[in-house]
């Protein structure tokens, strides 16, 4: 969060403090005051007791502050990070009456901000494979509208308009008011031309009047249509759109739920606004308990994994993943991408292989580790959201499909079609690989990978991300009209697969999608000069905006290589942008984005189930093993085997 921001928070933020500490504490906490003696420090721990994402730990930090100046306040998270039930949020010491006063108006605020985020995160995942956009609306709790729409922003959404004043917004009324449709946007743009205009449409009628209006409209929005006739108004906008674009956005808009998401993004829609957002959000559930100092010291996992490290010495070696947080990058004996990371741990002769990274990752380990080395994961449910985008069954479905309409022609998937996976998949699509006499690739081999298998067979079936499929492909100049994106609902026809030359898996990263082109405009108007470099796994629009693309490895290299004062714009997970901050304070490092994408599953590895793993190898326990069936590790083994021979 910039400066800026930061300000314009904790000023909205202020007043309502004032007011909430008057309604709650007035002359002083009664109960605390009699029973605390007033100059005892004590340890307070904010704790998570739920899964969501956390936002306004500066407002909640300013609540302490102002109670008493003497507590301090630490977070233990970032603005924007999903937390898993138990950890620890923020940390406060001071004095113990002060603590308790603060409590209940610091957690308020902390509790509905991180509410708001949270079921943000949760619409934006849910439409996270289409190209549309959660918006939120005004409304928002009277007073906390600035608190409200930056929660939003932490949870991965977009601000609709802030206000009244900031946008022309021409709704049924004013329609009805003003004589018709044109009629009010004429009105509208004569008093306000240097506003950005946006116009409800009730029908399909008034959406043919609302696209011819000139000059076009910002934005439409489709008020309370069904599906059908909101794919009906995507087709006649995208018809009417000058040639190679895409025309006025259309916005969906009116009984948005959760249930009905996904389906209202695959009609096409630009945007989805959703009052549920802010109008009835649920307080994340949170809470505070006070400890003496010298307790929290003890109990302290980091401590705990000292102890375990130094115990049991050559026998266990720890890998950190790019994306794990500080408190566990810390402890890895080894640090980097999935694929390079389970290599290292084989080529030791460690006994124990405890891989802070979500589980493809620990299989994949498992798969290249020798007799006698046993792999675990601090959280053994840590998955990731790539990967869950494809299924065994689902390909092997897709496959059934493609070889059917391949044999009308006399041949067969196998003969004509290479199966490549990104290594960001289960053991189950390598193993589906091996069999069919295909590979895996990572991101930074993709283009290698995807030539051989071109140099094989005519066709590649890429999975599960569609983005760095088709970047890929771009890469070596394949167009997009010899590339298919496969519909698990609809399946293409015969005559379209047989056209096809790279068939793409519509999965997606929901951390790299998060990512848009407004970013990269945003970021080279504030900063002549800096470079964008973005990993594959965004989408195609953003690779050919940015200046350079490549894997976290090649990324890690261009800023290590780079001369003082080069100024980078990074579009990947913000933990490693974070720490080539902290390592490269001689350049300027920023994430691409405004607002933070943290991988949520890596978040799942903390400090503490990484402490409780290594607890019971100390007591001669293997907990949260990793295993991969022989017949699964026998086909993935030789689908990777294949991979590193190129």
């Amino acid at each position: 969060m910039d400066d800026k921001t930061l300000q314009a928070l904790l000023d909205a933020a202020a007043p309502l403090i004032e007011l909430a500490i008057a309604e709650d504490i007035g002359p002083g906490d009664a109960t605390s005051t009699a029973t605390l003696d007033p100059n005892v420090l004590l340890h307070g721990r904010i704790t998570a007791k739920e899964r969501g994402v956390i936002a306004g730990l500066p407002v909640a930090e300013a609540v302490f502050r102002r109670v008493d100046p003497a507590i301090v306040f630490t977070a233990r998270v970032a603005e924007g990070q999903e937390v898993v039930p138990g950890e620890i949020v923020a940390e406060v010491v001071g004095p113990g009456p002060s603590l308790l006063a603060a409590e209940r108006t610091a957690l308020n605020f902390l509790q509905r901000m991180s509410g708001i985020a949270t079921v943000t995160r949760s619409f934006v995942a849910a439409v996270s494979t289409t190209n549309a956009t959660i918006l939120d609306t005004r409304k928002t709790l009277p007073g906390y509208r600035v608190l409200d729409k930056y929660a939003v922003r932490m949870g991965g959404g977009v601000n609709h308009r802030m206000s009244l004043f900031d946008m022309l917004m021409v709704k049924d009324n004013h329609i009805d008011g003003a004589g018709g449709l044109l009629r009010a946007v004429e009105c509208a743009r004569a008093q306000h031309p240097d506003l950005p205009i946006e116009v409800e449409v009730r029908d399909l009628d008034e959406l043919r009047q609302a696209l011819a209006i000139e000059p076009p409209l910002d934005r439409i929005l489709l008020d309370n249509m069904d599906l059908d006739t909101m794919r009906e108004a995507v087709a006649i906008a995208q018809a009417l759109a000058p040639s190679g674009t895409r025309g006025v956005p259309l916005e969906a808009s009116g009984n948005v739920t959760r249930a009905r998401l996904k389906d209202i993004a695959e009609t096409g829609v630009d945007f989805i606004s959703a009052g549920a957002l802010t109008h009835s959000v649920k307080a994340f559930d949170l809470s505070m308990k006070i400890q003496p100092l010298s307790d929290a010291v003890e109990s302290d996992p980091a401590t705990r994994i000292r102890v375990a490290k130094n115990a049991l010495g050559d026998r266990l070696v720890i890998l950190g993943h790019h994306y794990q947080r500080e408190d566990v990058i810390a402890f890895a004996d080894y640090r980097g991408d999935s694929l390079e990371l389970a290599r290292r741990a084989a080529q030791t002769d460690a006994e124990y292989i405890v891989f802070c990274g979500v589980h493809f990752m620990a299989e994949v380990a498992a798969i290249l580790a020798k007799p006698g080395q046993h792999v675990l994961i601090p959280d053994i449910d840590a998955g990731c959201f790539l990967a869950e985008t494809a299924s065994e069954h689902l390909v092997a479905a897709a496959w059934s499909t493609l070889d059917a309409a391949l044999s009308a022609t006399g041949s067969s998937a196998d003969t004509e079609i290479t199966p490549i996976t990104y290594v960001n998949s289960d053991a189950e699509l390598k193993a589906f690989c091996g069999q069919h006499n295909g590979t895996v690739c990572t991101s930074g081999n993709a283009d290698r990978v995807l030539k051989w298998a071109l140099a094989q067979r005519p066709r590649v079936f890429f999975f599960p991300d569609q983005h760095l499929g088709r970047n890929t492909a771009h890469k070596l100049g394949i167009a997009d009209d010899e590339m298919l994106l496969w519909n698990v609902h609809r399946p293409p026809s015969a005559e379209t697969i047989r056209a096809a030359k790279v068939i793409l898996w519509p999965g997606v990263c929901n951390v790299h999608q998060r990512f848009r082109p407004e970013h990269i405009h945003a970021m080279r108007e504030r900063y002549p000069g800096i470079r964008v470099i973005v990993h594959p796994e965004c989408k195609a629009e953003l690779v050919a905006l940015a200046d350079d693309a490549g894997s976290t490895a090649y990324i890690l290299k261009q800023i290590e290589a780079a001369p003082a004062g080069t100024q980078w714009a990074i579009g990947t997970e913000s933990r490693l942008v974070h720490r080539l901050q902290a390592e490269h304070p001689e350049q300027r490092i920023l994430s691409l984005s405004d607002v933070p994408p943290f991988c949520a599953n890596m978040t799942q590895i903390t400090a503490a189930n990484l402490a409780a793993v290594l607890d019971a190898l100390l007591h001669g326990e293997m907990l949260n093993e990793v295993t991969v069936e022989p017949e699964t590790r026998h086909w993935a083994k030789m689908a990777l085997e294949r991979m590193l021979s190129l």
